[in-house]
């Protein structure tokens, strides 16, 4: 069998380096993929692999999948008869990252396509072994007696059945040291990840530094050392770099994801470190720096200018908050606040009054005023908290009450709010409530998109005119109005 790194790089091919001219569609390593790849793949003087578990733990954008890939396709070209699994949260995302990588490597090289056979998602290889993607399924027990499992994004395992799962991958005593698990993934959340943390902990923690007189380029400032450990009591390799250390990892990339992602977010995917799933939502800084003069607002026929309105509620316990908002006149990208008031829930009963009284309306009673004095184009609402008053609303037939959905909606609108306000696009006065409620707004972390959901910083804590103007932004701009 020759060595991996010198198979690999001369017969893993990838679509990014067909015109270049040394590589000529060829996988280019890095001089630390390079070491570690040596590392975790060479024999001992036994012929026996040195780990049993690898852990390959790299910033975003390092070719982690495509390296787990090439040593699936490294590995059960000289296998006879051997098993090896890629393993997901589900089967989508089994075949379409590591599983597509070696199914395309297979397709951009003649001479492994005449020899390599699919079928769904089965590569099977000339000596006899198989490639197959599955889903995490505890039930499949899919690791009694493989070759190799490969286990991607490991971060977001965090249910009873990807643990249940992780406990069924035992390998085959029968192959020991003949076999072992890789996995591939960035950080994930401290609060969920569980797994993958633990993994973290007997690696890193627990782990020795191999090579701490060794240094690295990275892309930005001096070499550093590599932060691969060894656990030799676990059998365990664990690579968790922390640095942009590839070509196309330059400062201009990573200037421009700052500003587009969450800190969190950014902290976890371009840096590799755990994060906590919450943060908050904006930096008042933000904030503050939307509030715009009374001189800077422009004149609007508000009996012909297109409003929406947004509500957002709790049938006890909790506020009531109204926003109302339009697209700036000369600039539509821009939102304006027109109208946002909470309301609290009476003392002794826990509830709102809807209506309210002259003095002091209820929510319901201002909705209505609202709905008389501007051209209001929509209302939009929670559903779970407001679907009574909303019903009675429509059957009246004074204005399009539409339910917000508060799962990928609420992703994708609290998202664009938070936009919104980093680029000084959402217009306010100060409003005392509004401001309040975004103030006591954290972000929780999407696992999948990098997408943030509004979450309260605490309990007591209330948000419902921060919901409120989120979705009414978003229904402002989807739109188009």
């Amino acid at each position: 069998m020759p060595k991996a790194v010198s198979w690999i790089e001369n017969n893993f091919f990838i679509p990014e380096t067909r015109n270049d001219v040394h590589l000529h569609g060829r996988i280019g390593l890095q001089p630390y993929q390079r070491d570690a790849l040596n590392e975790a793949l060479t024999p001992g003087e036994d012929g026996r692999f040195k780990y049993s578990i690898v852990i390959w733990s790299d910033i975003k954008k390092s070719a982690k999948s495509t390296i787990a890939a090439a040593v699936n396709l490294y590995r059960a070209n000289f296998t006879e008869f051997g098993e090896f699994y890629v393993i997901a949260n589900d089967l989508k995302q089994a075949d379409s990252r590591v599983a597509h990588y070696i199914r395309r490597a297979v397709e951009l090289n003649p001479a492994m396509r005449r020899k390599f056979k699919q079928q769904g998602y089965r590569i099977t290889s000339p000596s006899g072994s198989y490639i197959e993607a599955i889903p995490i399924d505890p039930s499949g027990e899919a690791g009694t007696n493989a070759d190799m499992i490969t286990v991607s994004e490991l971060w977001g395992a965090h249910e009873e059945d990807k643990g249940k799962m992780w406990a069924e991958m035992t390998l085959s005593p029968t192959k020991y040291g003949h076999s072992f698990r890789w996995i591939e993934s960035y950080a994930g959340f401290m609060e969920e990840s569980d797994l993958l943390y633990s993994l973290y902990e007997l690696g890193v923690k627990e782990g020795e530094l191999l090579w701490p007189d060794r240094l690295y380029d990275v892309t930005e400032g001096q070499p550093t050392q590599l932060e691969l450990y060894v656990n030799k009591s676990a059998g365990m390799l664990c690579l968790w770099n922390t640095q942009p250390r590839c070509p196309w990892q330059t400062k201009e990339y990573y200037a421009s994801e700052e500003k587009i992602l969450p800190p969190g977010q950014f902290l976890r995917l371009h840096r590799n470190q755990w994060v906590s799933n919450t943060e908050t939502f904006v930096p008042m800084e933000w904030w503050y720096a939307c509030r715009r003069k009374p001189e800077e607002w422009p004149e609007i026929n508000f009996s012909r200018h297109p409003v929406v309105v947004a509500l957002d509620a709790a049938t006890s316990n909790d506020n009531f908050g109204i926003w109302a908002g339009c697209r700036h006149p000369n600039r539509p990208d821009e939102i304006l606040t027109i109208f946002a008031q909470k309301w609290v829930p009476e003392k002794g009963s826990g509830k709102i009054d809807f209506q309210g009284t002259d003095e002091k309306p209820g929510p319901e009673k201002v909705l209505r005023k609202l709905i008389k004095d501007y051209n209001i184009v929509q209302v939009c609402y929670d559903p779970f908290q407001l679907h009574d008053m909303a019903m009675r609303m429509k059957q009246e037939g004074i204005a399009w009450l539409r339910a917000f959905s508060q799962g990928q909606d609420r992703l994708l609108s609290d998202s664009q709010f938070r936009d919104l306000i980093r680029d000084r696009r959402f217009w306010h006065r100060g409003e005392p409530d509004l401001t309040e409620h975004v103030q006591n707004a954290n972000a929780k972390l999407d696992d999948q998109d990098s997408k943030v959901r509004i979450v309260k910083r605490v309990e007591k804590m209330k948000i419902d005119l921060a919901v409120a103007a989120s979705m009414g932004s978003y229904i402002l701009l989807y739109l188009n109005l």
